[in-house]
């Protein structure tokens, strides 16, 4: 059964959102389901054509847990008492999302739990998603003033917790075995959180 363009919004919001700060996995809804009556075609043609919506909703955030070694050498902790972000989900005719803008107020408190060293983060701003592959676990977040986590075994660096203030893409890749991050671009000012933290 198709999921309603609706619905498809309401389930990337909230993991959309998580992968805007601190890249948490699931910001990739799940492609629709094939009931077995429609072609293969049919299926590639709905996932390739239209442009409907934009979906407005205005998703939440929730709190980080990273464990010792998965990105920092310390295990770390990130809450975001300010929260009022917005965001606009177009979907192709399959119900898949193709393009989605988050923006709006984030603030992030990010604390080393060995130290208990705490620092207090403004990462409002605007972020894009898009989903070179509709229907798949493959998306690119792309944008200025956001944040992202690199864990061990991702590419081409791993074990950073980077806050860009320039430009900063990266692209998520989710199967069976969770969520992987490669970097593609990272330019103009940003702030190792690991470093700073360990400070």
């Amino acid at each position: 059964m198709r999921r309603t363009r609706g619905a498809v919004a309401a389930a990337v919001c909230t993991a959309v959102t998580a992968a805007l700060l601190c890249a948490v996995p699931g910001a990739q809804a799940a492609p629709a389901r094939d009931t077995g009556d429609v072609s293969a075609g049919a299926r590639a043609a709905d996932r390739s054509g239209g442009w409907h919506g934009p979906v407005v909703t205005r998703p939440e955030q929730p709190e980080i847990d990273y464990p010792r070694g998965e990105v920092c050498p310390f295990p770390a902790h990130a809450t975001f008492p300010v929260v009022d972000m917005v965001q606009k989900t177009w979907t192709n005719d399959a119900g898949d999302p193709v393009y989605a803008v988050v923006s709006g107020p984030l603030v992030m408190e990010a604390t080393n739990l060995d130290t208990g060293r705490t620092v207090r983060r403004d990462v409002s701003g605007t972020g894009t998603l898009t989903y070179p592959e509709p229907g798949t676990g493959t998306h690119v977040l792309s944008g200025g003033d956001w944040g992202a986590g690199l864990h061990t075994g991702d590419r081409p660096v791993h074990n950073r917790w980077l806050i860009s203030r320039g430009f900063m893409a990266v692209r998520y890749s989710e199967d069976g075995n969770g969520t992987s991050r490669e970097l593609l671009e990272l330019s103009g000012p940003y702030e190792d959180l690991c470093e700073t933290l360990a400070e």
